[in-house]
């Protein structure tokens, strides 16, 4: 089945950013009624605050389908002329295209085309990928699982991600006495003692052995907060430390490292384990075989600094997750893109996958 260019022109033009509720439902409701009108079975599932997220499903309420499809339909800020998409060249241009409204096409083309075939796949289009991804998490724990394999629409094109790193977001915070800027000497900067702190850790911090893939635990301040005026020194210092690992079950233990190399106090802000699939299991070794001959090319299999939702699929008892995506570039930037080709060539390969299971 073609993709429909208008349909996904029309998803881009809603801003459906993170926290902004009505504008997500407002895609979830785009995205149901286009999948409706083709045949295929949707459910609209609501969260405590409001929040929709939608599945659907080529067999009415069949709830673990062989195949599972993610795709979200939240997005990051951006300016108002960035949901004006652009088309030139084979390629679209607009906030989301990449990440991640281009794969929820090609998923939403892929069960539209499988409407009415027998084929076992259903797909949860969440919508709050971009802050954690609380949709996908709610969808799994109300039955929503795949029985053989769920892709996770939100990787690099023409490869398959088997395991990504998890993470662990600390906010070191320095206590001290602060007083006029003029006479330093009288009072403790606990700015100062935030910088020591943070010298101390990044010193001690082990580096990653694995210098062509980094595949190793990564350390990053992200965030600095002290003061608010330019004489007076803050009773209080703090840095949020973003912290990446490849470990599962290692939050403790890094929290514990960060506190003592540090000397500082140190608060959990947010985390996810890390997703480690098997590259040999059955189902992802179909998988590569079945996207070879699709594509023509070899496919690596490969693994991600970053998070997506796969990490709420996953687990004991759990099919295999893998993670694959269209041809895009410059996720959350304001020449954000992707090539309508791949977006078209993924919608026919896991229509085409799908019939195999």
């Amino acid at each position: 089945m073609k993709i429909d260019l208008d349909f996904f022109l029309e998803l881009l033009r809603i801003p459906s950013v993170t926290d902004d509720i009505p504008q997500v439902n407002r895609a979830v409701g785009a995205m149901r009624a286009w999948l409706e009108a083709r045949g295929v079975f949707c459910e609209t599932e609501t969260m405590p605050d409001g929040r929709e997220f939608l599945y659907a499903s080529v067999a009415k309420g069949e709830r673990t389908p062989k195949l599972l499809l993610n795709a979200h339909l939240d997005v990051v800020p951006a300016a108002p002329g960035q949901f004006e998409p652009r088309v030139e060249d084979g390629n679209v241009t607009a906030r989301g295209t990449s990440d991640c409204k281009g794969n929820a096409v090609a998923a939403a083309t892929a069960l539209a085309a499988l409407a009415g075939s027998g084929a076992s796949v259903g797909a949860v289009f969440s919508t709050d990928e971009e802050e954690g991804g609380t949709t996908s998490g709610e969808a799994v724990r109300r039955g929503f699982r795949a029985s053989v394999l769920t892709l996770v629409l939100d990787a690099g094109p023409w490869s398959i991600t088997y395991s990504q790193k998890g993470i662990v977001s600390l906010r070191l915070v320095a206590k001290g006495a602060g007083g006029h800027s003029s006479e330093p000497w009288r009072f403790d900067n606990p700015i100062d003692k935030l910088f020591e702190g943070w010298t101390r850790l990044r010193e001690a911090w082990p580096a990653i052995a694995d210098e062509k893939e980094h595949w190793g635990d990564s350390l990053a301040a992200t965030v600095v907060r002290a003061g608010s005026v330019h004489n007076q020194i803050p009773n209080e210092a703090s840095m949020v430390a973003n912290i990446r690992f490849v470990e599962p079950g290692a939050i403790p233990r890094i929290e514990a490292f960060v506190r003592e190399k540090s000397g500082l106090a140190v608060e959990r802000l947010a985390t996810c384990e890390p997703v480690v699939c098997d590259a040999g299991a059955p189902a992802l070794v179909a998988l590569r075989e079945a996207m070879a001959t699709a594509f023509g090319r070899e496919i690596p299999m490969v693994r991600m600094h970053g998070a997506t939702d796969a990490r709420h699929f996953g687990g004991p008892g759990a099919a295999p997750v893998a993670m694959i995506g269209v041809e895009g570039w410059r996720c959350h930037d304001e020449g954000e893109g992707a090539t309508l080709s791949s977006v078209q060539a993924y919608a026919d390969f896991l229509a085409d996958f799908a019939r195999t299971l």
